[in-house]
This record gives structure tokens, C-alpha cells and sequence, in this order.
């Protein structure tokens, strides 16, 4: 990706997050929202600092570990690099879908062979995937009437979001297990093609081919390193729940003396905002986030003694706190450890192609003209 197109991507990015906030005054009063920021207590916003960083360390560690697996070679501090871009790129592109070209060619830059950077990080999308969804599912059947009761109208985008999420993961799965279902996924994609609007399509069939070739040999790897996949499991699912908890501590930070014993209840109710959101196209869901955030605490809040109106104040602004920390500080992040990577590698002065293998160069050769 150029660097002009980074820029304008930040550019819409941040002009996202300026809707997002007259969508805030929109929804709530922005004086009453400032007054209960205002009043926040700086510790527990330390706090969640302190978790957002920790969430974002055991996000990557499963990366890391799936690729050092394969590649020992690489230094920590690329590796760290490289996997930590991945909060950047998939922040600033529609539907979080720049992290694992950057990192494909990050990894391509540092000389790990494509076909194990690929396989490292379609496994690690798979973990993603699965984690995501066993947790969705968990907290759908224990707290399903609870949420019902709260948000019975809003009910269905939930439903449809978890259909989504769970459609995508048993895809991958039987792309990935079942050798008739990748053929039958490049018979309807040849179809695709005949359509006359969707004809450009057919100049990416040896691309769709290879992805589905590389799905099968991840879960070749799977088996054989299950051991591995476990790990990769585990470090998923602890990052996903730092992640959700810090509403929690949100919560407590505006004042609202919330029971641990809702503690479990918040993290689906998290899990719950991102399962809906999922549908929305913008970058990092901006807006749909937003909104079912606001859908979902608003009466959570209100249930210990809150009126309706100072719940949906209390509301937005746990949102503007979790949001500018799980998002926008996680841009910063990822832009910082990006910049890293560049430096690094221009200090290094290692080539941008260093292949052994001809169907590497054809395969770098187009992510070179992604990036």
C-alpha cells in the first residue's frame, strides 16, 4: 500500500471518527456525556489502558508463535512488529481486510517462504474465527432471555451478525477438510464469472484456486501440530476476553458501581456489540459499533437505578471510552510498530524480493502490486 493511500485511508479513518461523534451528540446531550468523561476516574482509565495493551500482546502472540514455528530465523522484534501492523491496516480498509496482505508481505521481506507465511496466518484466522464464535456461542445460550428481555427489537440484528460469523467459520472449515466442497467453492466461483458485471472476476480464479489449495494445507498443519494449535487457541481466547472486559472497567471508571457478578454478563454483552456489528462495511465497523454499543449498555445501566436518560448519557460515554482505546489508540499502535518494521528493514537494507521458489516471485510480484 502507498503511502498517499495510507494517508487518505487515515484521512477517512478520522473523518469517520468526527461522524461518530456528531452521531453521539446526536443520540445523547454532549454536555451530560463531557460532565460524566470529565468526572472519569484517571486509574481505572490506566487500568484500561493497561488492558487494552494486554489484549493487544496476546492478540499477536498467536501469530507470533505460529510463525516462529515455521520460521526461526526472523528476530523477535520483527516478528512483533509485523503482527502488531495488523491492528493498523485492518483499521483503516473495509471490513478489516488489509492486515494479512501487509503481514503476507512483511513476512515476504523478511525471506519466509509465502506458502508458510500464508499458512501461518490463514491457521491464525482460523483461530480467530473459532474462538470468536465459541465464545458467541456460550454467552448466546446462557444469557439469550436476558438480552432478549432488553433488547427484544434489536434481537435480530444479534441473530444475524452470530449467522454470519458462524456461516464464515464452517466455510473454513469444510473448504479447509473436505476436498469436493474447495472444488464445488471454484465450480460456483467459475459461475460467478459468467455473470456478464462480474466477468473481471475471472482474472483472480488462480488466486481463489491457490487460497483454497492453502486453506486445505493449513489444516494439514493443524493436524500435525496440534500441540501448536492449542497454544494458538488459548492466547485467542485470553485476548478476546481482556478485550471484552474492558467495558467493565469503563464502567467503573464513570462511577457506576457495577456487581462482579455482572462481570460475565458485560463481557457478552461486548461480544454481543461486535457479533452485530460485523455486517457493517466502513472501516473498523465505525458506526455500527457505535449504535449497538449504545443499544445494548443503555439498558443494562438503566437496571441499576439509572433513569433512561442518564443511562443513555452513561451509555455513550463508557462507548467513547472503549472505542477511543480498543480502536483509535490501537491505530496508534499499530501505526507505531509499522513505522518500526519500515525503519528496521531500511536499516537492514534487506531486498524487497529475495525468492527461491518461481511460484513465490509470481505470488510476491502481486502482493507487491497490492502494497
Amino acid at each position: 500500500m502507498s503511502k498517499g493511500k495510507i494517508i487518505r485511508n487515515l484521512i477517512f479513518v478520522f473523518a469517520i471518527l468526527l461522524l461518530v461523534i456528531l452521531m453521539v451528540i446526536s443520540l445523547g446531550d454532549i454536555k451530560k456525556i463531557f460532565n460524566v468523561l470529565s468526572n472519569a476516574k484517571i486509574s481505572f482509565i490506566f487500568l484500561a489502558i493497561l488492558f487494552v495493551l494486554l489484549y493487544a500482546i496476546t492478540y499477536q502472540a498467536s501469530l507470533m508463535i505460529l510463525t516462529k514455528y515455521r520460521y526461526k530465523d526472523i528476530k523477535f522484534i520483527d516478528l512483533y512488529a509485523i503482527s502488531g501492523t495488523e491492528f493498523f491496516f485492518n483499521a483503516i480498509t473495509p471490513f478489516s481486510s488489509g492486515g494479512q496482505p501487509f503481514q503476507a508481505y512483511a513476512l515476504k521481506r523478511k525471506n519466509m517462504k509465502l506458502s508458510d507465511s500464508t499458512s501461518a496466518l490463514l491457521i491464525n484466522f482460523i483461530a480467530y474465527q473459532v474462538c470468536l464464535n465459541i465464545i458467541a456461542v456460550v454467552f448466546l445460550i446462557i444469557y439469550y432471555n436476558r438480552v432478549y428481555e432488553q433488547i427484544n427489537s434489536f434481537i435480530a440484528f444479534l441473530i444475524v451478525g452470530f449467522s454470519i460469523n458462524m456461516v464464515i467459520m464452517i466455510g473454513l472449515i469444510l473448504i479447509g477438510t473436505v476436498k469436493p466442497v474447495g472444488k464445488l467453492f471454484i465450480f460456483l466461483f467459475d459461475k460467478l464469472c459468467k455473470i456478464k458485471f462480474l466477468n473481471k472476476l475471472s482474472n483472480k480464479r488462480e488466486d481463489f484456486i491457490g487460497y483454497i489449495d492453502n486453506m486445505q494445507d493449513a489444516f494439514k498443519e493443524i493436524i500435525k501440530s496440534f500441540k501448536i494449535w492449542i497454544l494458538v487457541f488459548l492466547t485467542k481466547i485470553i485476548s478476546f476476553l481482556l478485550y471484552y472486559s474492558i467495558p467493565f472497567i469503563a464502567l467503573y471508571a464513570i462511577g457506576v458501581e457495577i456487581k462482579m457478578a455482572d462481570l460475565p454478563y458485560t463481557l457478552a454483552l461486548t461480544a454481543f456489540v461486535l457479533t452485530i456489528a460485523i455486517w457493517v462495511p466502513t472501516p473498523g465497523a465505525s458506526g455500527g459499533v457505535e449504535y449497538a454499543f449504545k443499544e445494548l449498555y443503555s439498558p443494562f445501566i438503566e437496571g441499576y437505578g439509572y433513569s433512561e436518560n442518564d443511562a443513555l448519557q452513561m451509555s455513550l460515554a463508557v462507548m467513547m471510552i472503549w472505542r477511543m482505546l480498543t480502536y483509535y489508540l490501537l491505530i496508534l499502535y499499530g501505526f507505531i510498530l509499522y513505522l518500526i518494521f519500515e525503519k528496521r528493514d531500511r536499516r537492514n537494507n534487506i531486498s524487497l524480493v529475495q525468492p527461491k521458489e518461481n511460484s513465490d516471485i509470481m505470488v510476491t510480484d502481486k502482493i507487491n502490486e497490492e502494497w
